[in-house]
């Protein structure tokens, strides 16, 4: 049930785009679009909404591409244009940078993920960790995008 997903924990708008986190969502899914099942708690997602005249609609269903337990993506959003900055406090890969290939040995080190639409298709851009990825930083609590820039804040 959407109270159990934490479906909107999270917003933010630009233009007319809507993103909402969902950080206690259930799925097990990854990247873009996916069927959802119920076997991973607390993953996290992240669903995209535009407005065509005075008409809303669900545009895009988010999963991040390693999709773990209790990653909580979607704590954080923000959009600018046709990119999305997703946050998961909860990731747990003791990896650093841009695109590296995850692990599980720094639980709740956290993540941020970042989307790019071309015409109404979504694809994910980047998987971000910190240059000094550490066991609970919660990387990716907070995300904050405009234009190329991309800011994360780590709350620990």
């Amino acid at each position: 049930t959407w109270w159990d997903d934490w479906f909107g924990i999270s917003v933010a708008v630009s233009g007319d785009t809507v993103i909402v986190g969902a950080s206690q969502e259930d799925s097990s899914t990854t990247g873009v679009n996916s069927t959802p099942n119920e076997n991973a708690e607390n993953s996290g997602a992240a669903f995209v909404f535009t407005r065509s005249g005075s008409t809303w609609s669900q545009q895009t269903y988010l999963k991040a591409s390693n999709t773990g337990l209790y990653d909580r993506f979607g704590n954080s959003v923000a959009v600018s244009g046709d990119t999305v900055v997703v946050g998961a406090q909860g990731e747990n890969s003791s990896t650093a940078g841009v695109n590296s290939t995850p692990n599980d040995s720094a639980a709740g080190s956290g993540a941020a993920y970042v989307f790019v639409r071309s015409g109404s298709s979504w694809s994910q851009q980047a998987y971000l960790k910190a240059s000094n990825t550490g066991t609970e930083d919660f990387f990716g609590n907070s995300v904050a995008v405009s234009g190329n820039t991309v800011v994360i804040g780590a709350s620990y």
